[in-house]
């Protein structure tokens, strides 16, 4: 069911109040509308819902909403004997204690302040280090007692500050960003299907299944955290989910559709039974969270986004477009960062992406060197299958990644911007072919 800290959460708006809605013994809400987040720009609203399974004795889900730090996180357990319970449960205390200390506040507090690159870096790795605290604290309590040795979870957090959302994710829950142009799914599944899509050498047939998960919480010592951040604005719209959601939901517009409920709580059951409704009887949770109007102004910090916006705009896939319409083709791309000696993944969050570089250096197969504004993988844009050895990063390198379907989906709402998109990839294809982007 949904966990909160009401302790710490501050007093919903008396003309908004608070509502709390249990649907049955296995179905639980909670709700707050206009919501204030420290150190966030926006005034918010959220909901949270799970329902336990058909059949099932426990839910393992567990879910997290700390407005007051601007915290929300959900995790889907796994092990017999309600192990799985357990490992939800300590993976969601652990973030909260974690992030709650003063160091961390801290943390939060100076990439506020001074929005720079390297604050924007502490933070990603501020989270990393949580979410190995939380592997280290699962491992430790699946040692205590016999019936929870070998239980796991996956765990998905989002921290919003300033203007901006930051993600980490470990499993096959998702997380997706709902703006008013594209539904953009953000996470990438730990799992075998997905693994195989990313290396670009393989695409698994599509009986081939999604588990097992090749990455969780509580499985080893080695853990792997995707960390991502996206841009906020009046309208936005994100939900985190777990598999039991979006399992039997896989058509993205029906997806998307209903993402785009009135309010969070009519998302939240909208969700959930549509998933009944498809046969699914895994456990099903989802935290949704809306940006409202804009109440804190700050220092700007439109330098640094400036800089990009004259990048990108350079990129093949956007060049000689206008202003307006270089913002709107933005809705689609979300920004990553690879470390040096990484492959480029051809398929993220199962979709085949491209990617427009922001900075850094990136190597082609081909021996060929991309810098800021290079065009990688304009095919995935088209839905073209390209197999091969992938592009490898030379140094700490920032990129815009644009899914095939969010790319769609845009397009589908401005066909102006559609048809000078494709005729940019068209002329791009036939002067670098396939695999061999130019910059």
């Amino acid at each position: 069911m949904p966990k909160s800290s009401p302790d710490h959460s501050p007093a919903p708006s008396p003309s908004r109040p608070e509502a709390s809605e249990p649907e049955s013994d296995d179905w639980m809400t909670e709700r707050q509308l206009g919501v204030v987040i420290p150190s966030f720009d926006f005034r918010v609203d959220y909901a949270a819902a799970s329902s336990m399974g058909v059949g099932r004795a426990h839910n393992e889900d567990a879910l997290l909403c700390h407005p007051r730090s601007g915290l929300f996180a959900i995790a889907d357990g796994m092990g017999g004997h309600a192990a799985g319970e357990v490992a939800a449960q300590v993976s969601l205390e652990v973030v909260e204690r974690e992030l709650g200390t003063p160091e961390a506040r801290n943390e939060i507090e100076r990439y506020a302040k001074e929005p720079e690159l390297e604050n924007r870096r502490a933070l990603f790795e501020l989270l990393e280090r949580t979410l190995g605290a939380a592997n280290d604290a699962v491992i430790q309590a699946g040692r205590k007692e016999a019936s929870h040795k070998g239980m796991g979870t996956t765990l998905d957090v989002v921290l919003t500050v300033r203007d901006r959302a930051f993600f980490a994710h470990v499993g096959d829950s998702r997380a997706y960003l709902v703006r008013p142009t594209a539904t953009l799914q953000l996470t990438h599944d730990h799992a075998a299907y997905d693994t195989l899509r990313t290396s670009g050498k393989r695409t698994p047939a599509p009986r081939f299944s999604r588990r097992p998960l090749t990455n969780s919480i509580g499985h080893r010592r080695r853990l792997v955290v995707d960390t991502l951040f996206v841009d906020l604005a009046a309208g936005d719209r994100i939900v985190m989910c777990t598999d039991g959601v979006f399992n039997s939901l896989e058509d993205e517009f029906e997806f998307a559709r209903l993402c785009r409920a009135a309010d969070d709580a009519e998302l939240c059951r909208a969700l959930i039974q549509a998933a009944r409704e498809q046969g699914e009887q895994d456990d099903a949770s989802i935290v949704a969270l809306s940006v409202k109007e804009r109440f804190v102004k700050r220092r700007s910090d439109a330098g640094p986004r400036a800089r990009d916006i004259v990048t990108i705009s350079s990129s093949p896939l956007l060049i000689d477009l206008s202003a307006a319409q270089v913002l709107s083709a933005l809705a689609a791309g979300v920004e990553v960062e690879l470390k040096k000696g990484s492959e480029v993944p051809r398929a993220v969050a199962s979709d085949r992406v491209a990617y427009i570089i922001l900075d850094g250096m990136v190597e082609l197969p081909s021996g060929r060197t991309l810098g800021a504004s290079g065009l990688l993988m304009v095919e995935s844009l088209l839905d073209l299958v390209v197999r091969g050895e992938l592009p490898k990063v030379l140094e700490r390198t920032r990129l815009l990644r644009i899914r095939h379907d969010d790319f769609t989906e845009v397009c589908a709402h401005n066909m102006q911007l559609a048809a000078e998109l494709y005729k940019r990839i068209a002329r791009h294809l036939a002067t670098a072919g396939p695999t061999g982007p130019c910059g």
